[in-house]
């Protein structure tokens, strides 16, 4: 992992900050329900809203920042975020999309997500992370296990005011340390 100003280079992709001349793209992605697969829920956000967003600094501050997923030849794929728990700030939560559907089943959101948790438990105060999945899906539910995650809870939660059934996964300090997929990063 290499990180580089607002950037984070992995193996196959770079994770990067939003620019203004994304806002087209995520606005177009929010609002396809194909970009959001079966388990996430449209944010139908428009170019405009994401613009004061970004111009406000939510998509990028100290608590929360949102990446941009790009393949190494700068084609935009998805998006991953984190947020700083207000309540814990030694927690923090990750979303992850890949919008294209042609880049699913590749391994991109789990190699995004991979180094996401490198950079907060390497470079944060973070004791531990946490990523809710919908209760049917499986291939993230998957990754999360490949990525040291354990089941913490069953829960219902709302996604866009759509309520969900899901499962809520956690990953500590303690277990990452020891987790065989973090210890030689780019193999």
């Amino acid at each position: 992992m290499t990180i580089f100003g607002n950037r984070i280079f992995t193996v196959r992709l770079q994770l990067r900050r939003i620019e203004l001349e994304d806002l087209q793209l995520l606005a177009r992605w929010s609002g396809d329900p194909q970009a959001h697969g079966q388990y996430l829920t449209p944010e139908n956000h428009s170019v405009d809203h994401l613009g004061m967003q970004l111009r406000a600094g939510v998509l990028w501050n100290e608590r929360n920042k949102t990446f941009l997923i790009e393949l190494r030849d700068g084609e935009p794929i998805g998006t991953i975020q984190y947020w700083i728990r207000s309540e814990d700030p030694g927690a923090a939560v990750i979303a992850v999309k890949i919008a294209r559907t042609e880049e699913r089943n590749k391994g991109y959101g789990t190699e995004a997500q991979k180094y996401l948790i490198l950079f907060l438990f390497n470079r944060l105060a973070i004791r531990r992370i946490e990523m809710y999945t919908d209760v049917n899906n499986l291939a993230q539910q998957r990754c999360l296990r490949k990525l040291g995650f354990e089941l913490a809870q069953s829960l219902s939660y709302a996604d866009q005011q759509v309520q969900r059934l899901g499962s809520l996964y956690r990953l500590d300090r303690q277990r990452f340390v020891h987790e065989p997929i973090y210890q030689y990063p780019d193999a």
